[in-house]
């Protein structure tokens, strides 16, 4: 750990840190563990509120002895020092700076912990760090993606422990994170991790300790290859030791040798390395003008050139996660809308990561892709949730996701554009000639290439025409195909083995897994020879078999990997000899013999030998040439069979360059018909390529069809679900209405038998539960109605509706209705059975018909017969008033006989006679002094008192009327509008409505209700 006594000194490490909701509590935790003196810097982004000042800077002081300070726009980061993001601001840093800038306020959701990885990333590289603490939503996990790609480490709190686990579950879920743990937990990750020997630099780079022992990096790149298929080799070796002393710093381990063991004891380990290897880190619209070029040249320029007819093909090569396709998807579709053309697009998405493939194919990604887009364009070509953005299906579909290795797997073809960005930086040359090569293959004649910002066209350069350098805009001008090397595979070297087998071990071995063959010919020349020491070859110059001892003709065995040819076997003094036979005895299918061969033994000395090779075929039709290399001390006599030739060496080598020469001619010319047979079965698995792709695109389209069918089944499911639970609800509704309810009811299908019934129905006719299903005649009623079933059999043939009011056995009255039974097709289905008891209805009445006539004869005979006088109470504070009112009662009353009218002055005397005296009417005037009239009714109301009131007003306002009429007044009259026939008219009205009251008041009182 270092020990800064310098607060200024520059940080080894840029730690950032992001969080949100419920980061205060892991932040606490977080910055409590960390060391003062660790050399590193942490700048923490969280979303805090605008419209409130922050106190966290004095809230982590409390759990931290470093300085914090509220991060300012061009403040140096110095190490051992907290900087806290302020509210409404958006933060980056550049050289060691940071910079803010204000948040746009009518941008919506704003993803501050994204920006400032992304910043941090492209700064600090692979001395960057992102943490993620608690919070909610997926802000910061594309930034991680960013730091992932520079070599710098991420960490994670665990999900479990975090108070809202948004922002971590969305981290983990990228594949990218380094370190999973508890907030409390990560400080002591980090320090190890920058502390480490390895990671920080006090000990020899990986690089270094690779020279002298590269037995554990091959044995890893061994197990990478195993379990990825692909060849780390032909990576840049800086990129590949970089990713390995990670995960040596992550896993606390102290040399290459020890990880090799960590991760034979630990294969997930080898599968985590696998993906650091895989860098799939890629956003969309990634570099604004490189695709602003896209959108306004390219793209158009394509469209030009290609005939509405034919398909547009596009290889997008390094997909990654698939932000890069569906943008260009997006442009073209934007490009023919703006054309109102409709163009078949196809792109075709490729990566080495299935993993990625397959979250490319979802089409599902975190809304903070908005970062990367306009919110127009995110509106229109995603469907999106709180959590998550969907493409939009015509975007989706013009993609084709699919695995494919560039080292191995045979190119797309005719493609207009060709898409491969930030790959060839991480292979080394020859991998990059052999992918520019597969490119340049791809294009059409006038193709775009669109490489990355740090790559270029190397050899290929003379191939394409510059349409943009500092974009990485290529056009092909050349339909020349580049020979590219094929790359075979780079063998890798076994360690030393202190126990070499013998050769004739090593023979027997590799005789047993040599097919069992039988060599009657060979075995009888041998005999005829006496079997001395020989070799028998095939006709590819391959050992078959040993006979006797040929130590002193063979070489020593080597380490590394046995080859059985005769040519790695054989002695170097008889090299010429036994390759110069071979060849002589191949071409002429004859014996052939080498005498006087000086060869040195074991200890030094020099012998002659003689060497026959004979050619030996299993029978006169046989093809196949087996070889027997016999080996002869030089006073062996010589058979009359064998032609034997003095071996001079000069000779003989001139005669085998001759032959070499003449073989390699043949060699090349059987080369090219290769290479021509090998071009031609490439086109033809382009051709299957193509058509397993246009397989596999319909094949996604019955895909998408049949989710579509299920989607909608998924959906009439639901409806008919609703549907039961609808009927269902009805059904017991109509259970409780028909056992509930008191109106007899009888259901009858067309044919006349009993659906149904309410319980009410019984008090009628004599049903039971048992009768339900049997013919409605076979039952019996309490009714007076002989024309029943008659009745009900023409309602069901012709739908009328028939009522009567029919009388039951006991005498009481019955209203029938006879109805049609409507189904859901409107038709007449059977005929529905109405019983009604109305016998207290008719009853009822009867009697409200006698009242009323009673009512009648009592008014008339009060109103017209009667000689009595009408007695009218006047209360008017203005004597004038009180005579003018008398004068019209008394000069033009039209009723029979004269009104006696009285006059008081207060109220007070017209509360003492209206108690002692009875009045017929109280005109009572409304204003009376400081008071008014109202008190007097309001005091004196009672709906028993006979007396009636009419109120007089010379001012009459409808508030005024209001008043009056609810606290009962029969009448309201303006003394300006008084006329002795108003007058008259409004006490008759008042008198008659009184004594109806009255009437209907005794009425109830004498009669029971109902």
């Amino acid at each position: 750990m270092a020990n800064q006594s310098d607060s200024k000194l520059v940080p080894n490490y840029y730690v950032a840190i992001g969080a949100s909701a419920g980061g205060l509590e892991a932040l606490h935790e977080f910055v409590q563990e960390l060391p003062s003196d660790s050399g590193a810097a942490f700048i923490i982004i969280q979303h805090l509120s605008p419209d409130f000042k922050s106190v966290m800077a004095e809230l982590l002081s409390r759990h931290t002895s470093m300085p914090i300070y509220n991060a300012e726009d061009g403040a140096v980061v110095e190490a051992n020092t907290i900087y806290l993001i302020p509210a409404r601001k958006n933060m980056m840093i550049a050289e060691g700076k940071l910079l803010l800038a204000d948040q746009m306020p009518d941008t919506g959701i704003h993803f501050p912990i994204d920006i400032f990885f992304r910043s941090i990333a492209e700064d600090q590289h692979h001395h960057s760090m992102g943490v993620i603490l608690s919070g909610t939503g997926s802000d910061g996990s594309r930034g991680l993606l960013a730091i992932k790609e520079v070599g710098g480490l991420v960490l994670v709190q665990d999900p479990a422990s975090a108070k809202f686990d948004g922002m971590p579950f969305n981290a983990v879920k990228t594949g990218v994170v380094d370190v999973v743990a508890s907030a409390s937990e990560l400080p002591a990750k980090i320090v190890n991790y920058i502390t480490h020997p390895i990671v920080s630099g006090s000990e020899k780079a990986l690089a270094s300790a690779v020279k002298s022992d590269t037995g554990a990096l091959k044995e890893i790149y061994q197990l990478l290859r195993e379990k990825s298929n692909i060849d780390f080799t032909q990576y840049k070796p800086a990129t590949v030791e970089r990713r390995i002393e990670r995960r040596i710093g992550i896993n606390g381990l102290s040399s290459l040798q020890e990880y090799y063991n960590f991760i034979l004891k630990h294969p997930p380990e080898m599968a985590i390395l696998s993906k650091d290897m895989l860098i799939g880190v890629t956003r969309f619209f990634r570099d604004d003008e490189p695709f602003k070029m896209l959108e306004t040249k390219i793209i158009p320029s394509i469209l030009d050139d290609t005939p509405v007819t034919e398909p547009i093909r596009v290889w997008v090569a390094g997909c990654s996660t698939g932000e890069e396709a569906y943008s260009i998807a997006i442009l073209f579709d934007e490009a023919m809308n703006e054309r109102a053309e409709a163009r078949s697009i196809k792109i075709f998405a490729t990566d080495v990561d299935p993993d990625a493939i397959a979250e490319a194919s979802a089409g599902e990604f975190s809304t903070n892709i908005l970062t990367d887009m306009s919110e127009t364009r995110f509106k229109k070509y995603f469907t999106h949730t709180s959590s998550h953005a969907t493409i939009a299906s015509n975007i989706r579909q013009m993609v084709v996701f699919a695995t494919h290795n560039l080292m191995k797997d045979p190119p797309f073809s005719n493609t207009q554009l060709a898409i491969c960005r930030n790959v060839l930086i991480y292979f080394q040359p020859p991998a990059q000639r052999r992918v520019l090569s597969m490119l340049h293959f791809s294009l059409k004649k006038n193709g775009y290439l669109f490489l990355g910002n740090s790559e270029t066209l190397g050899d290929l350069a003379s191939h394409f025409e510059t349409t943009h350098e500092r974009n990485r805009f290529y056009r092909k001008i050349s339909n020349v195909r580049s020979v590219h090397n094929t790359m075979s595979n780079i063998g890798l070297v076994n360690a030393k083995n202190p126990a070499m087998p013998s050769v004739e071990q090593l023979y027997r071995s590799y005789q047993r897994n040599q097919p069992a063959s039988s060599f009657p010919a060979i075995t009888e020349s041998l005999i005829q020879d006496y079997a001395p020491p020989a070799i028998v070859l095939d006709g590819d110059l391959e050992i078959l078999h040993v006979y006797g001892d040929v130590t002193a003709y063979t070489r020593k065995l080597q380490p590394g990997k046995f080859r059985s040819s005769i040519e790695d076997v054989i002695s170097p003094d008889l090299e010429i000899a036994v390759s110069t036979a071979l060849h002589r005895a191949r071409t002429e299918e004859d014996s052939v013999k080498y005498d006087n061969i000086q060869v040195t033994t074991d200890n030094g000395q020099t012998e002659n030998i003689n060497l026959r090779v004979r050619c030996v075929k299993q029978s006169s039709a046989a093809i196949q040439l087996y070889f027997i290399v016999i080996f002869e001390p030089s006073q062996r006599v010589i058979t009359s069979t064998d032609t034997s030739l003095t071996f001079d060496a000069k000779d003989q080598v001139q005669q085998r360059i001759r032959d070499l020469e003449l073989q390699l001619h043949q060699k090349q010319e059987h080369l090219q018909v290769i290479i021509e047979e090998l071009e031609t079965t490439n086109e033809e698995l382009q051709s299957s390529n193509e058509e397993l792709m246009a397989a596999n695109e319909e094949l996604q389209s019955t895909n998408e069809e049949l989710q579509s069918v299920n989607e909608e089944l998924y959906t009439v499911n639901s409806e008919y679900q609703e549907k039961i639970e609808e009927i269902t609800r009805i059904n017991t509704d109509l259970d409780n209405i028909i056992k509930s309810t008191d109106i007899g009811i009888i259901f009858l299908d067309n044919a006349m038998l009993i659906r149904n019934y309410t319980p009410a129905a019984t008090q009628a006719v004599n049903l039971l539960p048992s009768d339900i299903g049997r013919p409605f005649h076979h039952i019996s009623h309490k009714l007076h109605y002989n024309g029943l079933l008659k009745d009900v059999a023409k309602v069901i043939e012709d739908g009328l509706r028939i009522e009567k009011n029919i009388q039951t056995v006991h005498g009481n009255i019955m209203s029938i209705t006879l109805t049609a039974y409507i189904d859901e097709f409107n038709v007449n289905n059977g005929c529905v059975i109405t019983l009604t008891d109305n016998t207290e209805k008719i009853n009822l009445k009867t009697r409200l018909v006698d009242s009323y006539n009673e009512l009648r004869g009592t008014i008339n005979t009060s109103l017209v017969s009667s000689c009595t006088k009408v007695q009218v109470l006047i209360l008017d504070d203005d004597p004038d008033d009180c005579l003018l009112v008398k004068h019209q009662l008394n000069g033009d009353a039209q009723l029979s006989g004269d009104f006696q009218a009285t006059a008081v002055h207060t109220l007070e005397e017209a509360q003492d006679l209206l108690q002692k005296t009875h009045f017929d009417v109280c005109l009572v005037d409304y204003y009376l002094g400081n008071r008014n009239g109202l008190e007097l009714i309001e005091t004196l109301a009672d709906p028993k008192s006979s007396t009636a009131f009419i109120v007089l007003s010379g001012a009459l306002q409808n508030a005024t009327r209001e008043k009056a009429l609810e606290l009962g007044v029969y009448d309201a009259i303006d003394k300006a509008h008084m006329t002795p026939y108003l007058l008259e008219r409004s006490i008759r009205y008042a008198i008659r409505h009184k004594k109806t009251e009255l009437f209907l008041l005794a009425q109830t009182l004498n009669t029971p209700t109902i």
